[in-house]
């Protein structure tokens, strides 16, 4: 009986461990379509958009598409895959835009339903930020951009509702 409760208890604790340590797991609240509304204070001021998150590939990527449009007359179209270098390293992110940026993006998870893309800082040029994370059923979204390592500036804030 003892033998049969520790094999329980091993084989429940290393299920537990590989989920919890599956880094597609920790991006789960990211997945789905979504409405967003950017901030007045802005740099392209006040706008709407729209994204989406979803598993392609077999569940071996996830692709954001993201649209925006500012009250400015601006549009913004983009698209990031996220992917794994190797099963059991954390995700990386690759960005391109219509405006011609491609940011490569490292990802960490500083708590639960939060997540950060971090660009490289051995990259010439600004490095880039961008973090997403859960108020209740509202996504937060906020893009940032540094000249100087570690003195990042808000240059996009929004919230968002799933579809």
């Amino acid at each position: 009986m003892r033998l049969t409760l520790l094999a329980i208890f091993v084989s429940g604790s290393i299920l537990h461990a590989q989920t919890s340590s599956d880094p597609w797991k920790k991006l789960d609240f990211l997945l789905g379509d979504w409405i967003g509304t950017g901030a007045k204070d802005n740099q392209l001021g006040p706008g709407q958009g729209a994204f989406s998150f979803n598993p392609e590939l077999n569940q071996k990527i996830i692709v954001r598409h993201n649209n925006a449009h500012y009250d400015s007359g601006e549009q913004h179209d983009d698209l990031m895959v996220i992917y794994l270098d190797a099963p059991g390293d954390p995700p990386h992110a690759i960005y391109f835009d219509t405006e011609g940026h491609v940011i490569r993006y490292a990802l960490s998870f500083p708590s639960a339903q939060r997540v950060v893309f971090e660009s490289d800082g051995a990259a010439p040029g600004p490095r880039y930020r961008l973090t997403y994370w859960m108020e209740g059923p509202i996504m937060m979204g906020r893009f940032e951009t540094a000249s100087k390592p570690g003195e990042y500036n808000t240059y996009l804030a929004w919230s968002s509702k799933r579809r």
